[in-house]
């Protein structure tokens, strides 16, 4: 597919220029806090930017909705479900470990048409990783098809996964922590959704929850995932949709271990984030 090559081509090129010179580079004035633990750099903002440019020179008139441009402009979110056709962009996941000098960090992005996410790029710019998928065309590393993962034990002891609770409310947090624990489920450290995913994929992770569901973290991934056979859903089993606004997607590696997950978590938990 055309479009999947030009892509990638142009997030390679936007990350040669924007982000990988600035790795293990960074001016502490290069780096604010958007919001207690939301970090940017100025390497978020120009990657952004070039990603923006070369996706509309590709496909003009599209609209692009990237991370950095919905958090000056909440209308741009909040409107991305009235568009037919929209990119959506995380032009550097993962600022945390690409401040601290980690490799662990990605760019993505996903086309979505008529509220499905239809195809994803999810690139490690550090790693020289390329992630792609299509709807219904499969999921693919630097071009190699991605088989479905083998099935993990059916002992939790075996299970690896990343439970992310940070932004539940502190009840729901507190009641999450209580079911995992009884579950034995632990945490890994992992956390951006540009490396989970990959590694849900590719069968070194098992599951992986998030509650806060930005449609640039979760698009590109979850449909990486579902393309390998995995089981991607809210946490009422409906599917996950991009511009929905809901909170929490669970990721597993099958119906087994999303159903283990599930039930480590309030029956009632409310998806609207109250």
């Amino acid at each position: 597919m055309q479009l999947i090559d030009e892509v990638a081509s142009a997030i390679r090129r936007v990350a040669d220029q924007a982000i990988v010179p600035r790795f293990r580079a960074l001016e502490r004035s290069a780096i604010t806090e958007k919001a207690p633990g939301d970090w940017v750099t100025d390497a978020d903002h120009e990657s952004e930017e070039l990603l923006t440019k070369a996706l509309l020179e590709l496909d003009p008139g599209v609209a692009v909705v990237g991370e950095e441009a919905a958090a000056a402009d909440e209308s741009i979110l909040a409107g991305a479900h009235a568009h037919d056709r929209a990119w959506v962009l995380d032009p550097l996941d993962g600022t945390r470990s690409f401040i601290d000098g980690s490799p662990d960090f990605a760019t993505m992005v996903a086309l979505t048409e008529d509220g499905l996410t239809t195809a994803a790029w999810i690139w490690h710019p550090i790693h020289q990783r390329m992630y792609t998928a299509v709807r219904g065309g499969g999921a693919f590393v630097d071009g190699v098809q991605l088989p479905q993962p083998d099935p993990p034990a059916t002992d939790r002891a075996g299970w690896r996964g990343v439970l992310r609770t940070r932004l539940m409310t502190p009840d729901l947090r507190a009641a999450a922590m209580d079911g995992f624990a009884a579950e034995g489920l632990e945490h890994t450290p992992v956390s951006a959704a540009g490396m989970v995913y990959p590694m849900a994929a590719t069968g070194e992770l098992t599951h992986a929850l998030y509650w806060r569901t930005l449609p640039w973290d979760h698009a590109p991934g979850t449909l990486l995932a579902e393309e390998v056979g995995l089981t991607v859903a809210r946490l009422d089993g409906s599917p996950y949709r991009p511009w929905d606004g809901r909170f929490g997607v669970l990721t597993a590696a099958n119906e087994t271990v999303w159903d283990g997950v599930r039930a480590a978590l309030p029956r009632s938990i409310d998806d609207t984030g109250e």
